[in-house]
């Protein structure tokens, strides 16, 4: 279709360069309105030969002529024997359908009673027609009429204002919204791409046509809208739902839904691999959170804990949080992901907030799991019971109540346990519970029946009915923080529009962080663990290899550092007997069993390759690069021992850890002799500077900073202590020196400086002051820091 007819150049010349040339076109005369009219270049013939034809030349003319076209007239072949096809546009600042300028009161008018039209009839191809007609024999059955007889301005911003935007800006605006954008975003980012085009003051900035107005994008996002996430009420939503289910399936997530009560389960690909986590199976976490879309649905979390934190097992959309809206929507995971939970179908422990409704729907659909409430929910609860006005506790006493019940709550056995709460209700008097031989406990009934309800159902939060399993967590804080990260990174603090966009938010935005995440942590970019493990490392290392005996069954007796006391390490289950150890965190005891053995065990941080290579296959399914791709910088002699093993460890193995530079190889004795030689170096230096100093100072020092310094001295049981010592001694004298000198000032200027600012000579910071500044005034809001509250007593933060 796209050719050069031979008169192209001198309807050029008088046409201005206006009409389409993909289209050939000749001069002629044609009928008007029923009669012969020569036209003068006005009329001529084009090789249009269909609907589809027309639409394409008024489109390429009005985006040549910056002007709009609307269809007055349209005959279709079926309504007529002479045409395929006739239209008959009208510009549209003419008075076509439009109040008069008089009569309009909405605002601008862009009726002009604009004259101007445009005539294109399609001839019919036959063989009488082709006789009649040497223009439809030539390939040229289009007549198209002009009267071109604008009234208006056609290059004016006003004018260029009232353009009908094309159908290719509404798809890449359509793209937009598919991306996540909204409308100040979706055109924020359009003008700025038309600005690197054409220029920041260039005239398409005002042509409607490709930069629509913001009347037009918002009617472009409510059909979107509708189109995409359906209407507010649940009867659409849940057809919508239907409709995409194909769309999800194909990229390989689970959605599920029920009517009545209404419930919706998102399982993305990321969440059903984390079903075959190893922690999965011990350990998940629940929670709620609402108002994260216009109806106010609520979104439940369900987490389970792996080496960056915590990964979503599923996601569940519900009315409400009754009874029912949760076991509908548990009931949905249970069926659809048949080998969850590592297989196990279930986890040994839920940790959950003090929910009764969401316990008893835990409970029901999962009747072998624990559950278990968060210590940190526990004790925040009971600080604001004593705090409510309508119990009467006095000020001085909640604070003391408050640690009589805390002791309930970290009692390490059931006896230990026992004792505290009988302390706490006053049957046994002790100097923690009584005041001038006054028992506190006893002036409050109301106290003594909350504690009597809550001792009813111990074993749901008191940490001596817990054990290895829960590997270290007694806090649902991983659900807190992905609450966080749903409603600001996700959503960016915006209430969704309906649950199918909450659902999407799910599918892309939720899922593509922690694809992130997770790959940010695999390369090697995100240092936590690292850094976690290095710690206890450290502290393992002041224990001697000799004194760790090794029992049968993978059992290893390792040393207190603190007394005389010994801890036992289960490398196969994870478990150490110390207070850490003993609820499943890594402790230093497990540390020293790995440094000096090389034993992997459950709660080791994820530092090595094969847990690294665990989490990339997490991130990326299918699609993870070779095991290889995950080795340290630093090539190993050979890896880490299985906790399953039993064969024996020869004396000279080498540690295999992906952090050779932190870690000391105990079997070099040359480098043993190495840094036993530097520490000697040390000690003789420290050893001389005191006394050195000790000699020039010594008849200056006062009395009272030599006492504290020799209770300090006598305060140091072990290593740790003395390291502490060390490190610490001196830290208030700086290590830096200045060479240059210091420009002083007056001492009246320093009095007067306002309060806040430097007394000495450093320069004044500029800029915002921080939000920690000690001398804000009046700070009305309190902190979300419980042990502070409690250690200053007052109420805690209630927007939690």
């Amino acid at each position: 279709m796209i050719c050069v007819c031979s008169n192209r150049d001198s309807n050029s010349q008088h046409n201005g360069g206006w009409l389409p040339y993909n289209f050939l076109r000749e001069t002629a005369e044609a009928e008007a309105m029923g009669r012969k009219v020569e036209f003068n270049n006005n009329s001529f013939r084009s090789n249009m030969f269909s609907e589809q034809d027309i639409c394409k030349w008024i489109s390429i003319h009005s985006k040549q002529t910056n002007t709009s076209w609307c269809v007055n007239n349209k005959l279709s072949n079926s309504e007529s024997s002479r045409y395929v096809c006739r239209k008959v546009y009208m510009c549209h600042h003419s008075g076509f359908n439009k109040v008069s300028i008089d009569n309009n009161k909405k605002g601008r008018s862009k009726n002009t009673e604009c004259k101007a039209q445009i005539d294109i009839k399609i001839k019919l191809n036959t063989k009488d027609t082709r006789k009649k007609d040497k223009y439809i024999r030539d390939g040229l059955p289009a007549v198209v009429i002009f009267v071109n007889e604008h009234n208006h301005n056609l290059a004016s911003a006003e004018a260029l204002s009232f353009l009908r935007p094309t159908n290719e800006v509404r798809i890449i605006y359509e793209n937009y919204f598919n991306d996540g954008l909204g409308i100040s975003e979706s055109i924020s980012i359009h003008e700025t791409k038309l600005e690197l085009e054409y220029g920041i003051n260039s005239e398409e900035l005002a042509d409607a046509s490709i930069n629509p107005k913001y009347r037009t994008v918002r009617h472009w996002y409510d059909t979107w809208k509708l189109n995409n996430l359906g209407s507010s009420n649940e009867l659409s939503v849940l057809q919508k739902l239907d409709d995409k289910k194909t769309d999800y399936e194909k990229c390989g997530i689970i959605v599920r839904f029920n009517e009545n009560p209404f419930a919706i389960l998102v399982v993305t690909p990321i969440m059903q691999r984390a079903h075959q986590l190893a922690f999965s199976k011990d350990i998940a976490f629940a929670d709620s959170t609402a108002s994260c879309d216009t109806q106010s649905h609520s979104v439940t979390f369900m987490l389970t804990s792996c080496g960056i934190g915590a990964i979503p097992l599923g996601m569940f959309i519900t009315k409400g949080q009754t009874v029912d809206d949760y076991k509908t929507a548990f009931s949905l995971l249970k069926d659809s992901v048949p080998n969850s939970f590592y297989g196990q179908g279930f986890p040994r422990h839920f940790i959950i907030d003090d929910s009764e409704a969401e316990r008893q729907a835990l409970k029901s659909i999962w009747p072998q799991s624990n559950i278990l409430l968060c210590r940190f929910h526990v004790l925040q609860s009971v600080w604001r019971w004593l705090w409510d006005v309508k119990h009467n506790i006095k000020n001085e006493h909640r604070k003391l109540l408050f640690k009589l019940f805390q002791s309930i709550l970290i009692a390490p056995d059931y006896n230990s346990a026992h004792n505290a709460y009988t302390t706490a209700i006053g049957k046994t008097n002790t100097i923690n519970n009584s005041i001038s031989d006054e028992i506190i406990p006893l002036k409050y009934e109301k106290w003594v029946k909350y504690m009597n309800n809550y001792w009813a159902r111990k074993e749901l939060w008191c940490l001596a009915f817990r054990d290895a399993t829960v590997h270290g967590n007694q806090t649902n804080n991983f659900s807190e923080v992905n609450v966080r990260i749903f409603k600001d990174i996700v959503l960016s603090r915006n209430k969704a529009y309906n649950a199918i966009a909450l659902v999407d938010f799910i599918c892309t935005g939720l899922e593509d962080y922690y694809l992130r995440r997770l790959r940010t942590f695999v390369n090697g970019r995100n240092d936590t663990a690292r850094l976690l493990f290095e710690d206890q490392i450290k502290r393992a290392v002041n224990i001697n290899k000799d004194s760790i005996e090794k029992l049968p069954n993978n059992i290893f007796k390792v040393p207190s550092g603190s007394d005389c006391g010994y801890y036992e390490v289960d490398v196969t289950h994870g478990f150490c007997s110390c207070s850490k150890g003993n609820l499943g965190a890594f402790c230093k005891h497990q540390a020293a069993v790995y440094h000096h053995f090389n034993r992997a065990m459950p709660n080791l941080p994820a530092i090595t390759v094969d847990s690294r290579y665990m989490l990339a296959k997490l991130a990326f399914g299918e699609n993870v690069p070779e095991i290889a791709f995950y080795k340290p910088l630093h090539l190993e002699n050979n890896n880490c021992q299985s906790s399953e093993e039993t064969t024996e460890i020869v004396e000279d193995n080498v540690l295999s850890s992906p952090i050779r530079n932190t870690i000391v190889e105990t079997d070099d004795h040359l480098d043993n002799h190495n840094i036993d030689q530097q520490s000697d170096e040390y000690v003789n230096q420290i050893q001389e500077l005191i006394k050195t100093n000790f000699e020039k100072f010594k008849s200056n020092t006062s009395v009272s900073v030599l006492s504290k310094c020799l209770d300090r001295l006598k305060k140091v049981k072990s290593i740790a202590t003395w390291e502490s010592f060390l490190s610490t001694a001196g830290s208030t004298i700086s290590l830096r020196h200045r060479s240059r000198a210091t420009i002083h000032v007056q001492p009246t200027t320093i009095s007067r400086r306002k309060p806040g600012v430097t007394r000495g000579s450093k320069r004044l910071l500029v800029g915002r002051p921080v939000k920690t500044d000690n001398n804000k005034r009046n700070v009305l809001k309190r902190k979300r820091n419980l042990a502070e509250n409690v250690r200053k007593n007052v109420p805690n933060a209630k927007g939690h």
